[in-house]
């Protein structure tokens, strides 16, 4: 197989899957689906630039008769594992987007799927592409903090748009809806979802530059006080225990108005690092540093240099569907199979039972035939030769 035929189901994000994919030289895409006509003419605009021969249909039943290698599942978290699955059972190999699942119960028929089937399957969790977690995982891997004990990741992206039109797929606030006096609206899928569910952007990264699992988890939840998404909770803070004893505190909040941002740390014993999207550089400081001397800044982000930031999310998004096309072409694994994606969205799915039942610890259940023996990850995105350059930060450091 010279290039791999693709298929793209959904429109709305996985427009940008679309694009990337048509930037490939190793992958055709073949067609895409979606049952709104002004995100298909929109996707149109694009198929012509580029100009491609891509088929748009409106249902995913045409799109699988199109003996098509693999498809992008890009669809509402709902209907992720069905579509998954669905098209495996097709005789595609599917990479699909977050969460991946929204059950317990959909992760096992997930699995049971590709084990079933033979098709690879990759969740495509592009932060754990940005630049600065290869840094970081060289750090860790150097010993430069000592034992890493806590690390923290927090997700704060402000979604009011929380209902749809069942026309046109346009998104409005429940404020907007009322003002227009618009009926024909329904609950996007995320307007009830625990938000702890939507952690994959944080934990997935963390285990990995960890090289770590999730074990066990407690949860709680705030209020439900926002007006524009009043069914689901305005945040959750879940702490996990990893099988190697480290401490992963993750929040989310879908609900809260401020800029979106990631904020993720690392503490280890003799060291520690943190990263903010909002002032997008990292800061660390390693057993080598004076305590007296603060933190160093270290300019890395989200892309590497040279990396086209254009294609979604710092670039991250083009490397997700490049080391997918990657794995199929040379008969490897995905960096991101499905027992990995699984551990990322897994937990956030128990996370949200400790909080309906008041914050009691749950054990997250292992669903690999043989034991987890390390990430695969860094060997497919590798690791900086060097460190990138650093200078003292700017702030006083505290002191008692």
């Amino acid at each position: 197989m010279d290039k791999v035929k693709v298929g793209v189901l959904g429109l709305g994000r996985g427009h940008t899957h679309l694009c990337n994919f048509l930037n490939l030289e190793q992958a055709e895409v073949i067609g895409a689906a979606d049952r709104f006509e002004r995100l298909r003419n929109r996707a149109r605009e694009r198929i012509t630039a580029a100009e491609a021969n891509t088929k748009l249909v409106p249902e995913f039943d045409e799109l699988l008769e199109m003996s098509l290698d693999a498809i992008v599942v890009a669809t509402n978290g709902r209907l992720q594992v069905q579509h998954s699955i669905q098209a495996m059972e097709a005789g595609c190999h599917v990479i699909s987007e977050v969460p991946g699942a929204f059950t317990e119960e959909e992760t096992i028929h997930l699995k049971d799927a590709v084990e079933r089937t033979g098709k690879t399957y990759m969740l495509a969790e592009n932060t754990c592409y940005w630049d600065f977690f290869r840094y970081w995982r060289k750090w860790v891997v150097e010993d430069r903090f000592g034992p890493v004990s806590m690390a923290n990741g927090e997700y704060l992206h402000y979604i009011p748009s929380s209902l749809y039109s069942t026309v046109d797929g346009t998104r409005y606030t429940p404020t907007q809806a009322k003002a227009q006096g618009l009926t024909d609206l329904e609950p996007v899928w995320r307007a009830d979802q625990p938000p702890i569910q939507y952690l994959t952007h944080d934990l997935g990264p963390l285990l990995e530059v960890l090289d770590d699992r999730v074990v066990s988890v407690t949860c709680r939840s705030a209020p439900w006080r926002s007006e524009e998404a009043p069914l689901r909770s305005d945040g959750q803070i879940a702490l996990f225990q990893t099988a190697k004893g480290t401490l992963i505190e993750i929040l989310v909040t879908l609900n809260t108005r401020r800029p979106c941002e990631h904020r993720y740390r690392l503490f280890g014993t003799l060291g520690a690092t943190e990263y903010s999207l909002y002032e997008g550089f990292a800061r660390i400081m390693d057993r080598s540093r004076e305590e007296s001397k603060g933190w160093e800044r270290v300019d890395i982000s989200l892309a590497a240099r040279g990396d086209d930031t254009s294609t979604g999310h710092g670039g991250a998004d083009s490397k997700v569907a490049q080391s997918f096309i990657d794995a199929l072409l040379k008969g490897k694994p995905a960096p991101i199979d499905v027992y990995r994606g699984i551990e990322y969205s897994l937990p956030g799915i128990i996370a949200n039972k400790s909080a309906e039942m008041g914050g009691i610890p749950l054990s997250v259940p292992d669903l690999r035939k043989t034991p987890f023996e390390g990430t695969r990850f860094w060997d497919v995105l590798g690791l900086p030769e060097a460190d990138a350059p650093s200078e003292d930060y700017a702030a006083k450091p505290f002191s008692m």
